[in-house]
């Protein structure tokens, strides 16, 4: 027990619960359509495949059912849920929004010198090694792992939680949508561009944060208004 005049501190668990890098997985393969839209999700399956128990998977679930990005559940079972046009539109806009004050966080604090934009080189690097080895799954997954590096950066607890939980739906529409080339080289080129701006505004007295936005916008975009398809907007 503890009580007002004892001074009390509270420990702070780090570790990721299993259920949690289950339910990574999971939405991993969704992005790389090794799980379809629509598809069913078969939890005896789930248990084979990665080899853990049935407590850890049902739960991996209901945070993947409560996220939305499966649907169902009880007798009906899961299925991955569509990821339709004004659904992918919601999510831009709400990741447009986080990822603004989070860079405008993140190059403040590298201006004070905790730490520097270069740190995000890494994993262009992981870009460039993946589109050489043509692999979908880890470009992705770079490429969601540089813009974590910025939340990390922004040292913004609040808005940092708030991106943490559209981060899987992010992952997925990188797919789905096609908000990236499908030359793989394409995607280390944008970040490359994108990181030379960011290191900019570090050297700037101040950016306007009308200007991160615009920044931001046109990185999340620029490949997608390229496309055959229609122009791609997000709402301000």
């Amino acid at each position: 027990m503890y009580g007002d005049s004892v001074p009390f501190e509270l420990p702070q668990p780090k570790r990721i619960s299993l259920s949690e890098s289950v339910a990574d997985t999971i939405a991993e393969a969704i992005a790389t359509r090794i799980i379809s839209p629509g598809e069913r999700i078969v939890e005896t399956s789930l248990v084979e495949k990665l080899g853990v128990s049935r407590v850890p998977i049902r739960e991996a679930l209901k945070v993947l059912h409560a996220q939305g990005i499966i649907s169902g559940g009880g007798h009906r079972g899961y299925r991955v849920a569509a990821f339709g046009a004004d659904v992918t539109q919601q999510i831009m806009e709400v990741r447009l929004s986080l990822e603004s004050f989070l860079l405008r966080d993140a190059i403040e604090n590298w201006r004070k010198g905790k730490g520097a934009p270069r740190d995000l080189e890494q994993f262009i690097d992981k870009m460039r090694v993946s589109a050489k080895g043509g692999s979908l799954r880890n470009s992705l997954i770079a490429d969601l792992e540089f813009h974590r590096a910025i939340r990390n950066a922004a040292d913004n607890p609040i808005v940092g939680t708030l991106w943490d939980t559209i981060a899987r739906h992010v992952l997925i529409i990188f797919n789905f949508e096609r908000f990236r080339d499908e030359d793989l080289d394409a995607s280390a080129r944008q970040h490359e561009e994108f990181l030379s701006w960011i290191e900019a505004q570090v050297a700037a007295p101040e950016t306007a944060f009308a200007d991160i936005q615009m920044a931001l916008e046109n990185h999340m975009l620029l490949i997608a208004r390229t496309k055959r398809h229609s122009p791609v907007s997000i709402a301000p």
